[in-house]
């Protein structure tokens, strides 16, 4: 084992601490924050395992516990992070069970006694792994042009180009190196681009943006009151600003979100305004996270209206929610749930007793 492998894996191990405190320090109440932990975690004891010296079959088992879940923390991370207070799905749970339960297996099965199933273990601990990465970059990627806050949209880049290609690169060196000679100098280079990957996170984390990840996280309301972070107070609107939005209010009250499909680029086309503007606008000065969130506003404003109106009894729920924009049942049933706590059809039953 090279020095220039102990010394940049010991950098990468160093630097995934410091990640790691400030994130326990600051941001201990967010469960993005603690998958996002978790994932470090994974990640120090996975570059830390191969200079530590023997081990028994115990001490094993527990460095690649936290190792095997790396995957799944990521999926969990990406999911807390994008899809704000919207819970995981039982689903992926169990396929996060399964990569762990399997890849664990794939390990610490006895290969002399067990050769033809620690095989297919391995061959399906891959795919897995692939599978739980690639649901996390989906996550990353679902909903990206709706999201208005920019901070967040910069780290969902990020975690799409960076850690998210680096995943995958090291499952797929993994199997592919896994009855092949590991070429001289590939664990050195692995240990560089790990290092650097933690130092620029360290630098984004500490430095350059501190205040990035708060804003970014979605807001949990029991911790409000004991958020360390400051709240920054949105700066007065200037003439151009304030122009703008009473454009912007005007054109949705008139209906312009009845538009179906409607997206953040085409309302600042329709608007005349640039986009970033328009994001900043209703993020910062509306206090919307999400320009999906904004539209439901409006849309679920006129859809109570309607299916609490007897004129309008005989109107199917779905005439009216492609009516106000929505292209289809589901997302219409969820927004609304999401606002009355209760189905379209139940409101309406409730208002307009038989």
């Amino acid at each position: 084992m090279s020095a220039s492998y102990v010394f940049f894996t010991g950098a990468a191990c160093g630097l995934l601490l410091l990640a790691a405190a400030k994130l326990a320090i600051s941001y201990r109440r967010q469960d993005a924050a603690r998958w996002l932990l978790l994932l470090i975690t994974g990640a120090f004891f996975y570059l830390l395992r191969p200079v530590l010296p023997e081990r028994g079959p115990l001490l094993d088992f527990l460095v690649d516990v936290p190792t095997e879940l790396i995957p799944g923390a990521f999926w969990l991370f990406s999911y807390a992070l994008c899809s704000e207070c919207e819970r995981f799905p039982r689903l992926g749970w169990s396929l996060i069970a399964v990569s762990v339960a399997v890849g664990l297996a794939a390990a610490h099965l006895d290969a002399e006694h067990w050769p033809a199933l620690c095989h297919w273990l391995y061959l399906l601990k891959q795919p897995l792994q692939l599978g739980l990465i690639a649901a996390g970059l989906v996550t990353l990627l679902r909903q990206y042009q709706s999201d208005l806050v920019e901070s967040r949209r910069n780290l969902r880049a990020c975690l799409l180009i960076a850690i998210g290609s680096y995943m995958l690169i090291v499952v797929c060196a993994e199997f592919l190196f896994s009855n092949r000679t590991v070429p001289a100098g590939v664990p050195t280079l692995h240990a560089v681009l790990a290092s650097g990957l933690a130092l620029g996170a360290c630098l984004w984390l500490l430095a350059v943006s501190p205040q990035a990840l708060a804003e970014s996280l979605p807001r949990a309301p029991e911790a409000e009151a004991e958020e360390e972070v400051p709240v920054v107070e949105p700066q007065p609107l200037d003439e151009q600003q304030r122009q703008l939005l009473e454009k912007l209010q005007s054109h949705m009250q008139g209906g312009g979100y009845r538009h179906t499909g409607l997206t953040i680029r085409e309302l600042a086309e329709q608007l005349d305004a640039r986009e970033h503007v328009l994001r900043a606008l209703i993020n910062r000065h509306l206090g919307y996270r999400n320009f999906n969130e904004y539209l439901n506003q409006f849309r679920i404003d006129e859809a109570s209206a309607r299916l609490a109106d007897p004129d309008q009894a005989h109107l199917p729920v779905l005439s009216i929610a492609l009516d106000i924009g929505y292209r289809s049942l589901s997302p219409f049933n969820a927004a609304f749930k999401r606002r009355h706590e209760q189905t379209p059809t139940e409101y309406r039953r409730e208002k307009l007793p038989a």
